[in-house]
């Protein structure tokens, strides 16, 4: 079904550009229009930064906004005393940014963009990376002093004289202001310059680097500690594949998702449809979770809640020579409620045009940081009972999910995985098949889980509680954008892919000493036809035939509703009914379906569990159950 697959792998809203507000007029009279007091502009890496924008004024007060999905945000700053420095955190892709940029009062009502360029003009103003500069809460009082129309000036002047080898080979006007001209996250014009210049920086050296996207080459470097080299040109020899043809290829793999999506627009296509619309490569290459094309299709063209289907933030890496690329997205449907993830495809240019070939993966794979808190009663309702204990377990959550690909190979099961990466062990992580389920959980005795628990923390096992001192992961080597490698393999130890998928973990963890119950979401009720449930409520509402369980919660502020996962077990343990719900961020309530039961036996165990993700994608989830064992 697409929810264990393709729907896995993606959230929000239509590739578009950005409408840059015109006014229009209506009615006579000349009344003066009152002064905007707002800052906006696009916040992007290439594509739209998924997360929040926080301004700073130069008397250390605050306001944020949300980043809409093309990339927009607005702040009104009335109120406000200029200068003032803008904190972009969130996500492009895969990847953790934090941006900064900088606005005077003059800049108020007009554009001010957050982007790698305007992260880099505030750290060479500053003579530190921006990030660690701003860090230090004294260096809040000194906005007033260091951020001024005349630095401001300079910086850009130096960083377009660095650029202007790029810009130039891309068809940018010299007159463009890095800073406040509007554009579009479209992969275009100034966005296709984002795509393929990478800036990294290094905060412990203060030095930044500006790499060719397509080849990975260094084109230049600037010490954003001195300004002598600020004004560098870059490479001028070093800028393969960053011309007009570079860019037809992103607006071209831009242009097979509006195919992609087109095909979903008001009704579901055939799978002939899809099979014929030059969208796909139809052949062995394509491979989406272990489904060939053929089973992807037929599952896609089948689901209703596709209907509507619209990608976004779409972060594009091609490779060099511009043959083949890979993408994420975030996707979304008319039933926004149970059809949003993230997404990534593997593109291929075949006979010259851009085909669409899947994930290339043959599971279902990957990483995020999770802390999830686990609340039980022995009582026989899950609101009036007596708590008997509580756990937490945080880490890293690896979701490996091979059931396609087994299915398909019955003879060469993927059995087992092995993990490795910043903070694991030297051998790495092995995770096997969870019991009841097709996903991968971590090898430990007394654990049942895929989370790969924080080395000395205590989990709670299925034996009891127990030191996590093997098979875990040191949070504090697990940095922010560390890549991990998964390898899967037969019950032979033969890798059944290659060197393994890497892996991009967005955010570091939480450290768990600082997480408190305040930190997770709140389940206030659970309830069917108005009463707290119970085990044997549960399974006679099943046998009664469509029943529904009512949840509300609340959510920390930074956190978004994500899923809703609500069971009840046997005895035995084996599940007697399991539904999930994909959630709206705001979403404070949810009416989930008990649907038939999956097997026989006395019901003994019930219980929810909701998660809730930041501005990074970080998870925190919470799990509360009620038992009469």
């Amino acid at each position: 079904m697409l929810s264990c697959n393709f729907k896995k792998l993606a959230l929000a809203g239509a590739i578009a550009g950005i409408l840059l507000a015109g006014c229009g007029s209506g009615g006579g009279g000349a009344a003066t229009p009152a002064a905007s007091t707002t800052l906006s502009g696009t916040v992007a890496g290439g594509a739209a930064v998924i997360g929040t924008v926080l301004i700073t004024d130069s008397k250390g007060a605050t306001k944020g906004a949300t980043i809409e999905a093309n990339g927009h945000y607005s702040i009104d700053v009335s109120g406000m005393t200029g200068p003032f420095v803008l904190k972009a955190a969130g996500t492009v892709g895969n990847t953790s940014v934090t941006y900064y940029s900088a606005a005077t009062t003059a800049d108020v009502g007009g554009t001010v963009n957050v982007t790698p360029f305007t992260d880099l003009m505030v750290s060479n103003i500053a003579a530190q990376m921006a990030e660690t500069y701003f860090s230090d809460p004294a260096n809040i009082a000194k906005i007033g002093d260091l951020i001024t129309a005349d630095k401001l000036a300079a910086a850009q002047s130096a960083l377009h004289a660095k650029l202007e080898p790029v810009l130039t080979t891309m068809g940018i006007s010299d007159s463009i202001d890095l800073l406040r001209t509007s554009f579009a996250a479209d992969h275009s014009g100034m966005d296709a310059v984002l795509d393929l210049v990478k800036v990294e920086t290094d905060t412990a050296t203060n030095i930044v680097t500006l790499k060719n996207a397509l080849t990975q080459a260094v084109i230049a470097t600037d010490n954003a500690a001195t300004s002598t080299d600020d004004a560098t040109p870059v490479d001028s020899t070093k800028l393969s594949g960053m011309n007009a043809e570079g860019v037809t290829d992103l607006q071209a793999v831009i242009a097979k998702l509006d195919g992609f999506a087109a095909l979903f627009a008001t009704s579901l296509p055939s799978m002939t449809t899809l099979q014929n619309s030059g969208v796909f490569d139809t052949s062995s290459n394509f491979m989406m979770d272990g489904q060939t094309f053929a089973q992807f299709a037929s599952e896609l063209s089948t689901d209703p809640d596709a209907i509507g289907l619209k990608f976004s933030n779409v972060a594009i890496t091609l490779d060099p020579g511009s043959i083949t690329g890979t993408l994420t997205a975030d996707i979304t449907s008319n039933n926004p409620a149970t059809f949003t993830e993230k997404i990534q495809l593997k593109m291929a240019k075949v006979n010259g045009l851009w085909l669409v070939q899947g994930d290339g993966r043959i599971a279902d794979v990957s990483i995020t940081a999770q802390a999830q808190r686990d609340e039980w009663t022995s009582m026989n309702t899950m609101g009036g009972g007596t708590t008997q204990g509580s756990s937490m377990t945080n880490g890293l959550w690896m979701n490996i999910d091979p059931h396609s690909y087994n299915t398909n190979n019955p003879g060469a099961l993927a059995v087992k995985a092995v993990v490795t990466g910043p903070g694991l062990p030297a051998g790495g992580v092995t995770m096997v098949q969870d019991i009841q389920n097709t996903w991968f959980d971590v090898e430990l005795p007394n654990y049942n889980n895929n989370v790969i628990p924080e080395c000395g923390s205590t989990v709670n096992g299925t034996q009891g509680p127990f030191v996590a001192n093997t098979q875990c992961v040191i949070i504090a080597q697990a940095l922010d954008n560390s890549v991990y490698t998964a390898i899967l393999k037969d019950s032979n130890g033969n890798s059944l892919n290659g060197s393994g998928y890497t892996l991009t973990l967005p955010k570091q963890p939480y450290i768990t000493s600082t997480l408190s119950a305040a930190a997770f979401p709140s389940i206030t009720a659970i309830t069917i036809d108005g009463v707290d449930i119970t085990p044997s409520m549960m399974q006679n509402a099943v046998a009664a035939g469509g029943k529904s369980a009512n949840v509300t919660w609340t959510m920390p502020t930074g956190l978004m509703s994500e899923h809703l996962d609500l069971w009840a077990n046997t005895t035995t343990g084996a599940s007697y009914i399991h539904v999930e719900k994909d959630l709206l961020s705001t979403a404070t309530s949810a009416l989930m379906g008990l649907g038939t039961a999956l097997t026989t036996g006395t019901v003994t165990n019930a219980g929810i569990w909701l998660s809730g993700v930041d501005a990074y994608g970080r998870r925190l989830a919470v799990s509360k159950s009620v038992s009469t064992q």
